[in-house]
């Protein structure tokens, strides 16, 4: 009937106009998701290096962030290594020089 082609061709109007809509909104969401690879890229460069300290190294490490316990007592203590991950957590519980400051 001419009330239903009069009907279909307003719905193909509209989706004809939401498409520039829908259009920017993926090019902004791809434009985020360009910015977070980047970003992901950044951090796994700079924390890479760190996984492959050997624990000597990081024990050493672990107490210079320690002594400074006198000016940042709440951030700088075994208990805030151990939180960053398991590898760390691991090297501080088995390193008694690090707890000589609690």
């Amino acid at each position: 009937t001419h009330s239903e082609v009069v009907h279909s061709r307003a719905v193909i109007r509209s989706a004809e106009e939401a498409v520039p809509r829908i259009q920017a909104i993926i090019d902004d969401l791809e434009k985020r998701k360009a910015e977070l690879l980047s970003l992901t890229r950044t951090h796994r460069a700079v924390v890479l290096p760190l996984r492959s300290f050997p624990p000597e190294i990081l024990v050493n490490i672990f107490a210079a962030f320690i002594s400074m316990a006198d000016e940042y007592r709440s951030i700088c203590s075994p208990f805030a290594l151990m939180r960053i991950c398991s590898r760390w957590r691991r090297v501080v519980l088995d390193t008694p020089r690090l707890w000589t400051k609690i």
